[in-house]
């Protein structure tokens, strides 16, 4: 589903990612973790088209996709959320929700109505109970969950999520959780940063562990948990 081949960026003097390799596979959960400044949203940002590599490649699907601009990326099936978290605050959730469905049916005339796409996804994530009330009065974690139901409101083949779990409280990451299982079950990729690293031991298939703008781990969860370079870098000695 999505090849990274040997990414760098250079912000000046400062190299951000170097050499990165990274693969997800159609219908898998792929985590990526790392402490504060890794790089992870910055690889994040290259895969979607907000910033161009200074060196490498991106894949999807095996299209070569490195040159495509956002919108052209979200039209062949990818979509994602916000480390900073990025709703219309004047709108309610469901039209937050409904502003994508609305969008994604502008480039897929056979896709179905968007009220009902909206409606389906709002059931899904479990934010039926707040559909109606507007986002700028919501809490840090449904705010997170509002995004992540405007990503599939986009019917993405590939979704990204940059850190979903921030904000919420226990039972809301347990819900989250469950709907990522949910989504790989049913097809949809996922690539997940996240510093919840029970959340990410708990659903990811394989995790990809970057420091310094390198990876440093990638295996099963309980293969990184065991690495020692991840140990010292960021998950602490055991």
């Amino acid at each position: 589903m999505l090849r990274v081949e040997g990414v760098e960026v250079r912000f000046g003097g400062v190299q951000a990612l170097r050499g990165v390799d990274l693969e997800v596979q159609p219908g898998s959960l792929v985590g990526l973790i790392g402490p504060n400044g890794a790089g992870k949203t910055t690889l994040f940002n290259v895969v979607t088209g907000l910033e161009r590599p200074t060196a490498g490649r991106v894949l999807l699907e095996g299209r070569d996709i490195t040159s495509l601009p956002p919108h052209r990326r979200a039209r062949l099936g990818l979509g994602r959320t916000f480390q900073r978290i990025e709703v219309f605050s004047s709108l309610t959730v469901r039209e937050n929700v409904l502003a994508a469905a609305e969008a994604r049916r502008s480039w897929g005339r056979d896709e179905p109505d968007p009220e009902r796409t909206a409606r389906d996804v709002l059931r899904r994530v479990g934010l039926e109970r707040v559909a109606d009330a507007r986002v700028e009065g919501l809490s840090t974690g449904l705010l997170r969950l509002v995004e992540v139901a405007r990503g599939l409101a986009t019917r993405p083949s590939l979704l990204l999520l940059d850190e979903p779990g921030s904000g919420l409280d226990g039972s809301e990451s347990e819900q989250l959780g469950d709907l990522l299982l949910e989504l790989v079950a049913d097809g949809t990729a996922v690539l997940l940063v996240e510093h919840d690293v029970e959340l990410v031991m708990r659903v990811c298939q394989q995790v990809n562990v970057l420091d310094f703008g390198q990876v440093i781990a990638v295996g099963t969860p309980a293969e990184v948990q065991g690495d020692a370079a991840v140990q010292a870098a960021y998950l602490g000695a055991a």
